[in-house]
């Protein structure tokens, strides 16, 4: 029981990480490092949850094919961040 609210106490945390990071940075990697983390947490969250109601192999075909499709997302954002500093010469959003 206490490792199941500490495992929903951990994800709660790092989505707030990451709502934090994507608010108040400027910095594209930084943006897409919180966005990353948000993913995460969401995954382990629902991951979590579902583990709590029974489900056993629902949450783990769900988190590899979130964590999977997260793996394609940054390859996509880090190859046009690399695009947009070779344009602009620095990383900072204005």
């Amino acid at each position: 029981m206490i490792a199941d609210v500490v495992i929903l106490s951990t994800s709660i945390i790092l989505i707030a990480i990451g709502l934090y990071g994507l608010m108040s940075s400027k910095n594209i990697v930084r943006v897409l490092l919180s966005s990353e983390i948000l993913l995460n947490a969401s995954i382990l969250f629902v991951f979590a949850l579902a583990y709590l109601q029974g489900h056993t192999y629902l949450p783990v075909i769900y988190s590899v094919f979130a964590v999977s499709m997260a793996l394609m997302e940054i390859v996509v954002a880090f190859a046009a961040v690399i695009l947009y500093f070779r344009s602009k010469g620095t990383l900072e959003v204005e």
